[in-house]
């Protein structure tokens, strides 16, 4: 299978031609192909001039690089060009960082780079928790980049589906019916159970076998769970497993998705589980959304004394797919669709939209019009570079009716509205206001991307 184009390689590329002499940090997940990207890039563009130190492999002579003072950025290069057994020179060199959390003295040293005239690149995995038992700062004058698991748009790229991919982008602008609706609705459910993680995409394409899919899957659960429990990580493992068991019941319900610590465990409380959910977030594992209950620009989070209210999703779709346990023909099959639950669905639909609004590096709200007023909500607010607020609700069959989103129109004057759901692209207004509704379907969740503009 060719390499997987992913947006953040055209950041990349910007950062190698422009004059930013800062070095790149590449964050993200664990899984997530940040290794895969760089090396791709990196030895494309620079070739033998592409200058690794895998800081996993060999941490004992890699450890020696670094020894001695951070700052002394011509000794570090010294040290690179003996270890690698070649000479290394400025114009033509990209030094490669991998998984640089693992040496604090590598990761203090990124800071030393910027002005040097060496290209730096870096990828870090777990570095919004691991830095606070360093004893050296997390380096500043750095460029910092996020990647996440992969959105639909990458997902129809690496499957070979790039005209689908541009139809859909066209019609997001349109709002015109797509007449490979259908295909595009197969194919984004496909990606629901696959999801965004490289290996398990990477797996299907190869195999088209749904059970090594779910392997893969499996053990990336296996080494997420692994990391939370590390007793290093100065937090409750266990706590915070049980917190990563609970996310399909807590999106699971009925009535409101609010995550509820009394939901982890027996008498859960959040001054137990507070620290352990706040890791999850910080590792790039969950995303959390929090409840505002304003309807005007800027929006803040909502809380009170009982503290705050928020819902937690799953970073990528096809661990949350693997999480509830559903077998992927099950979910696939058109008959055997309709018999599951419309909480289950409505859950993997509601975490697909998140996990695409992430990607895309937008903050995001859900909206009541007070946590004990009503049974109105709006699965997500965004904000706009224009200062507007935009709802978006997510349905997750046909079935599109959405009084909340009236209300939230009708009381906040909103400049327009989008409908996720299974239908066709369309226009129209939201009922008994000014507002106008654009229908998206739930496939397109990818496009929205135009908010930061």
């Amino acid at each position: 299978m060719p390499f997987m184009r992913r947006k953040l390689g055209k950041t990349i590329e910007a950062w190698i031609d422009g004059d930013d002499s800062r070095p790149l940090l590449i964050r993200g997940a664990r899984r997530t192909g940040k290794t895969t990207l760089v090396e791709a890039i990196g030895r494309n563009r620079f070739g033998e001039g592409f200058a690794k130190l895998d800081f996993q492999t060999d941490p004992a002579r890699t450890d020696a690089i670094f020894n001695g003072p951070t700052d002394d950025v011509d000794r570090i290069v010294r040290n690179i060009s003996e270890f690698l057994r070649r000479d290394l020179r400025k114009e033509c060199t990209l030094l490669f960082f991998d998984e640089v959390q693992l040496n604090e003295k590598a990761l203090n040293s990124l800071r030393f780079f910027s002005e040097s005239g060496w290209r730096v690149i870096a990828t870090g995995s777990l570095l919004g928790v691991t830095v606070r038992r360093r004893r050296l700062p997390f380096p500043s004058g750095v460029w910092q980049a996020t990647l996440h698991p992969m959105d639909f748009e990458e997902w129809l790229w690496a499957v070979g589906e790039d005209a689908i991919a541009d139809a859909v982008r066209q019609h997001s602008t349109s709002c015109e019916p797509y007449v490979l609706h259908e295909e595009a609705l197969e194919l984004y459910r496909r990606y629901l159970v696959v999801g965004g993680m490289p290996q398990a995409l990477r797996t299907w394409v190869e195999t088209r076998d749904h059970a090594l899919v779910r392997e893969e899957l499996a053990e990336v659960d296996l080494t997420y769970t692994a990391d939370m429990t590390d007793p290093d990580n100065g937090i409750s493992g266990a706590a915070a497993k049980r917190i990563w068991e609970s996310l399909p019941k807590q999106l699971m319900r009925s009535s409101t998705k609010k995550f509820k610590y009394a939901d982890v465990m027996r008498g859960g409380r959040r001054a137990q589980l507070l620290e352990p959910l706040e890791w999850l977030s910080a590792a790039g594992i969950v995303t959390i959304n929090e409840l505002t209950c304003d309807m005007q620009f800027p929006l803040a989070p909502h809380s009170d004394d009982e503290g705050s209210f928020f819902k937690v999703y799953v970073a990528d779709t096809g661990l949350m797919f693997h999480k509830f346990g559903v077998d992927a023909h099950t979910f696939l099959d058109p008959a055997l669709r309709d018999v599951l639950s419309s909480d289950f669905r409505g859950a993997l639909a509601e975490n697909a939209v998140a996990q695409a609004l992430a990607a895309n590096d937008l903050r995001t709200f859900y909206w009541m019009p007070g946590p004990t007023v009503g049974r109105g909500e709006v699965d997500f607010l965004l904000q706009t570079a224009h200062a507007e607020v935009v709802p978006v609700e997510v349905k997750s069959g046909r079935n599109v009716r959405a009084k909340s989103l009236a209300k939230l129109v009708e009381m906040g004057r909103a400049p327009y509205a989008y409908r996720l759901s299974e239908l066709n692209f369309a226009r129209s207004m939201v009922p008994g206001t000014d507002c106008e509704l654009r229908s998206v379907p739930l496939y397109a969740a990818f496009a929205l991307d135009g908010m930061r503009k």
